[in-house]
């Protein structure tokens, strides 16, 4: 097996979808898998436009995003390495219900929706883990509407800022602290609103003592205390 194929193998190994798979499988669906790359801020497929393939993230970060009539943005979700996109549309034959830009750059496998499908009909073990995955996904969309439809900006903030603390935050004398790597205009995009609203809430975050800003780097005095403005 040539250089390529054979580290296209090793690499769909790792990936959920196919890690199940034998030697000789993973080596059929590499042969029909393209690679591409994608520059830091590239568009890797618009919403509305048809999709004729299943991508699949091997290097790199994609935040899928949505876009209403007047331009606001949402952000739906970042894909990293391992993670597949647009599974819906490959099954439904249907159009990309929203838009997908590489956060970094970025390496995509590329596998025809024609192959893919026709894997999942061979291999029922593949299908189910889409099913999952896809299962996954509407859990994450109903709690995204739930949060927009219920929850204040001021509310969905402290909810981003305390997991990003939990999941990335360093302990340190003045409380847990952690470097905010989105600007104003990325977090109202994320949280279903518009820059001046995110800006005006972490200055009164600020100002009541509940978080410290210095530039980007957060820190969080009393964790318990921040999550407490969640209830």
């Amino acid at each position: 097996m040539e250089p390529l194929r054979s580290s296209l193998t090793g690499t769909l190994r790792r990936l959920p979808l196919f890690n199940d798979l034998s030697e000789h499988e993973l080596a059929l669906i590499a042969a029909h898998v393209t690679l591409h790359r994608y520059e830091s801020g590239a568009i890797i497929f618009s919403e509305g436009d048809r999709c004729h393939e299943l991508l699949m993230v091997k290097e790199g970060e994609v935040k899928i995003v949505k876009t209403a009539a007047s331009g606001r943005q949402q952000l739906i979700g970042i894909e990293r390495a391992g993670n597949s996109l647009a599974e819906f549309a490959v099954f439904d034959g249907g159009r990309y219900p929203a838009t997908a830009q590489s956060v970094t750059l970025t390496v995509l496998l590329r596998l025809e929706a024609d192959n893919f499908r026709k894997i999942c009909l061979q291999h029922p073990e593949v299908a189910l883990k889409v099913i999952h995955v896809l299962g996954h996904r509407l859990r994450r969309m109903v709690s995204l509407v739930e949060d927009l439809s219920f929850s204040t900006v001021r509310v969905r903030l402290v909810m981003h800022l305390a997991r990003v603390a939990e999941e990335e935050g360093r302990q340190t004398p003045r409380g847990i602290e952690y470097e905010l790597t989105e600007n104003n205009e990325e977090l109202a995009t994320r949280l279903g609103t518009v820059r001046e609203l995110v800006s005006r809430n972490l200055g009164r975050l600020h100002g009541e003592g509940l978080i410290e800003m210095r530039r980007r780097t957060i820190t969080i005095p009393d964790l318990a205390a921040l999550k407490r403005e969640i209830a």
